[in-house]
């Protein structure tokens, strides 16, 4: 397959100005043996808990003896860290990318605990269509082609007349038409579908499954920033047939996979234009169905900060973009990429806090709003160079928003499935459990 991948929330830039986006500041990284020093150090400390001074002190004496230690099989308290749940703020979902295989996606699944949401994939423009087999091609006809690019299946879905599934050796081509003549192509190799095979398992395993929807390209020139609109008719004929089908294989609800800061801001309208057009789609086919957003906040002194009273008015107006539908907004905290910090830091290179933010949103709306805990650290100066947390760090996020929100979602940056890195935490421990994000 050429293309496969997913919109992810590394995308997406601060804005400045009149929505341009500047460049992170690099953060300085810590070494890798920080890394490991710190993590040695919560190790000891959730294994040991309480009597880390006695087992020093035994571990001290087994080296200064000569005689042998007795062979004997360690017990799971000395292996495992305890199982230690919190009372609030409980994890009620987790970004994550589900595998071709069911047994994958149902293991991530099992160590997460939540219900899951998907990125979303991206239908772009083909710039040539003769790098498909030859009957794709006579397919494709005159018409202009465009490409999704997550594995896709169609097994079992009715189609239009228009639509033709086309076999060349192991791998099915969709030839999905879009409508202003054109078509999207799907591709899925030995039968592979990512989201089909979450709604699968998660089925079996009694999770929900929020499906990322399919989303245009940026812009090449100019507002990088925003999605490039000029073929939205397409991608809404799309859309149409996305829905259609994980809707029928059991999704549970969607996720907007484009991102924005929060702000009710007229030029951040081609994004919210998105929002309002695919959420009266989805509505058409499941009326009332969840739909989740989850826009970034600014606090940096030096960019120009999204105020408490801005990202107020931003989560109305998101709000009012259901048609229909139940939204769901779930801002990004910021935390784990440095464009906020919380009231604890303390910090002088923000003017407002994480509280600030969330204290005015729940004044708005506290029943449809949730918040995304980034499970991350700056780091590196760039979206594949975010660094691991801590989970003492994750708990301080949780404890930070638990009193404004109505769950908390994980998002690890540097994996592609939030939170299985961090001892306990989305590995059931600290997870509210499936079917609670609602």
């Amino acid at each position: 397959m050429k293309l496969t991948g997913y919109t992810h929330h590394h995308k997406r830039m601060p804005f400045s100005g009149e929505g341009a986006p500047l460049s992170k500041k690099p953060q300085p990284a810590r070494t890798p043996a920080a890394n490991l020093r710190t993590l040695l150090i919560i190790l000891i400390i959730a294994v040991v808990g309480t009597g880390t001074a006695v087992g020093i002190n035994q571990l001290n004496e087994t080296e200064k003896s000569t005689a042998p230690a007795p062979t004997q099989a360690p017990s799971p308290s000395q292996t495992e860290p305890p199982v230690v749940c919190r009372a609030e703020g409980e994890f009620v979902a987790g970004f994550m990318s589900p595998q071709t295989d069911d047994q994958q996606t149902q293991s991530i699944l099992e160590a997460m605990n939540t219900d899951a949401v998907t990125f979303g994939g991206r239908i772009v423009p083909i710039d040539s269509a003769e790098e498909y087999p030859a009957e794709v091609v006579e397919a494709i006809g005159q018409r202009d082609a465009y490409e999704y690019t997550v594995a896709m299946n169609w097994d079992g879905i009715n189609l239009t007349e228009q639509d033709q599934i086309i076999q060349a050796g192991d791998t099915s081509y969709g030839i999905i038409d879009a409508g202003d003549n054109g078509v999207v192509i799907t591709e899925s190799q030995d039968g592979a579908d990512h989201f089909h095979s979450l709604t699968r398992t998660a089925t079996q395993h009694n999770t929900q499954a929020f499906i990322g929807l399919p989303v245009p390209q940026m812009r090449d020139s100019g507002e990088t920033w925003l999605p490039d609109n000029s073929y939205a008719d397409v991608v809404d004929g799309f859309t149409k047939k996305f829905v259609t089908a994980y809707h029928q294989r059991g999704a549970d609800g969607f996720y907007l996979a484009m991102e924005m800061p929060l702000t009710p801001e007229d030029h951040w309208n081609p994004v919210t234009d998105y929002y309002s057009r695919q959420t009266q789609l989805i509505n058409d086919i499941t009326p009332g169905a969840t739909v989740l957003i989850s826009p970034y906040l600014e606090g940096r002194t030096d960019r120009q900060v999204i105020s408490p009273e801005t990202a107020a008015r931003g989560y109305q107006k998101l709000l009012g973009l259901g048609n229909g539908t139940r939204i769901l907004v779930s801002p990004q905290d910021g935390v784990g990429v440095g464009t906020t910090a919380l009231a604890a830091d303390e910090s002088e290179a923000h003017s407002v806090t994480v509280e600030d933010y969330f204290t005015a949103l729940h004044e708005v709306d506290p029943e449809r709003l949730y918040v995304t805990i980034e499970a991350m650290t700056p780091g590196g100066g760039s979206p594949d160079t975010r660094e691991p947390t801590t989970r003492d760090r994750v708990e301080e996020q949780l404890d930070a928003t638990e009193p404004y929100v109505q769950g908390a979602i994980g998002f690890q940056w540097a994996e592609p499935n939030s939170m299985l890195h961090i001892d306990h935490i989305g590995a059931g421990a600290c997870a509210a459990g499936p079917g609670h994000l609602e």
